[in-house]
C-alpha cells in the first residue's frame, strides 16, 4: 500500500471538520509569545506545534499566509509603538512549524522531518552572532561568551532574590565564573540539543492531537519504535575516549559530539520509555508526571540514556512485545 493511500485511509477529511477554528490561534500564539508577561516564552516554544497542526487542519499555504499575516501586524504594531520585540526568534519558530507541516505532508520519514526544522533553528542561532560580530566588527565566539556572561549574572541576580538559603546563593555567586567557563564550552551541543528538543516537543504534542482528530501521516506511525543507527556507537565511544585527550582543541570538540550523542540515546530511551506506557496504557497524567520528574530531576536523564544506549544489545521493545504476548496467551 503506497503511503498516500495509506494517509488517505486514516485520515479524517477537514472539510466534515471545523479546523478553521485553529486559524484564530496562530495569531493568539504569536502575540502572547511577545505580549504576554512571564509565559510569553511558553507560546514562543509551543509555536511551531500550531503551525504543524495548522498545516495538517487546514493545509500549508493557508496556515503559511495566516502567520505571515500575524506576524507583519505584531511587527507593524511594535513599529508603531517603539518597543523591542523578539521578532526573529517569532519568525523562526514559526517557520520551523511550517517545515514541520510540510516535511509531514510530504510522508517523510520521522528523521527528516525533525532534522530540517532543527537545523533551520540552529542555523538562524549561528546567524544571529556572525551578523552581530560583523555589524561589531568582533569574532563571533566573543559574542557567545558575552550573552553567556551576561545571562549566567543575570540569573545569578534572580536566585539572590528568592527565598533560597544563603549558603546555596553564596555558592552559586562563588562558582559564577566556573559556570560561565561550562556553558561557553558546552554551547554548541546546547544549541543542537535546543534546537532537536523544542522540534521534538511540538512534534510530540502535536501527534497527540493528529490522533484525536483521526489524521495519521506515515511518517509519525513509527515514532515509538525510532532507534539511532547502530553505528553511531562507535562515535558515542570515539568521542568517549578522546575526552582523555589532554589537548583542548580536541577536548572541545569532541566534548560537545559526545552530549550530542547522548542526548539522541536520551530520545531513544524516550521512546522506549513512550512503548512501555503505549503497551501497558498507562493513563495520561501519569506518562506526564514521568516527563515532569525527568525535567525537574536531571539526574533521572543518565538511567533513561542508558536504557536507550545499551537498546542495540537488548532490544528492549521487542522483549516487552514478547512478554506482553506471552501474557495474553497465558
Amino acid at each position: 500500500m503506497s503511503s498516500l493511500s495509506f494517509l488517505k485511509k486514516n485520515t479524517l477529511t477537514t472539510d466534515n471538520r471545523p479546523f478553521s477554528k485553529w486559524l484564530p490561534v496562530i495569531f493568539l500564539f504569536v502575540f502572547s509569545a511577545v505580549l504576554v508577561p512571564l509565559a510569553g516564552p511558553a507560546f514562543l516554544l509551543l509555536l511551531p506545534m500550531v503551525l504543524f497542526l495548522n498545516g495538517a487542519f487546514n493545509g500549508l499555504l493557508k496556515t503559511a499566509a495566516v502567520f505571515l499575516m500575524a506576524y507583519a501586524l505584531l511587527v507593524l504594531i511594535a513599529f508603531a509603538m517603539k518597543f523591542d520585540i523578539p521578532a526573529v526568534a517569532v519568525f523562526i519558530l514559526g517557520a520551523a512549524g511550517v517545515l514541520m507541516a510540510q516535511r509531514a505532508g510530504k510522508h517523510d520519514s520521522v528523521e527528516r522531518i525533525i532534522i530540517y526544522p532543527s537545523l533551520l533553528i540552529a542555523g538562524a542561532v549561528c546567524f544571529y552572532f556572525i551578523d552581530d560580530a560583523v555589524a561589531l566588527s568582533v569574532h563571533p565566539w566573543q559574542l557567545v561568551k558575552n550573552y553567556i556572561t551576561l545571562a549566567v549574572e543575570e540569573n545569578v541576580r534572580l536566585y539572590g532574590q528568592l527565598p533560597l538559603k544563603a549558603e546555596d546563593i553564596n555558592f552559586i555567586k562563588d562558582n559564577q565564573e566556573t559556570i560561565i567557563k561550562g556553558f561557553i564550552h558546552i554551547f554548541p551541543s546546547l544549541v543542537v540539543i535546543f534546537s532537536v528538543m523544542t522540534v521534538w516537543i511540538n512534534l510530540l504534542i502535536g501527534k497527540n492531537y493528529l490522533n484525536r482528530a483521526g489524521i495519521v501521516y506515515p511518517g509519525l506511525t513509527s515514532l515509538a519504535q525510532w532507534k539511532m543507527p547502530e553505528k553511531m556507537i562507535w562515535l558515542f565511544l570515539a568521542s568517549g575516549l578522546l575526552l582523555f585527550v589532554p589537548e583542548k582543541t580536541v577536548n572541545f570538540f569532541t566534548f560537545n559530539v559526545f552530549l550530542v550523542i547522548c542526548f539522541l540515546y536520551f530520545l531513544q530511551g524516550l521512546t522506549i520509555i513512550s512503548f512501555l506506557f503505549q503497551l501497558k496504557n498507562v493513563p495520561s497524567f501519569f506518562r506526564y508526571f514521568f516527563y515532569f520528574l525527568i525535567a525537574v530531576q536531571q539526574i533521572l536523564m543518565i538511567p533513561v540514556i542508558t536504557i536507550g544506549l545499551f537498546d542495540m544489545w537488548f532490544d528492549f521493545r521487542k522483549l516487552m512485545q514478547k512478554k506482553s504476548d506471552n501474557a495474553m496467551r497465558d
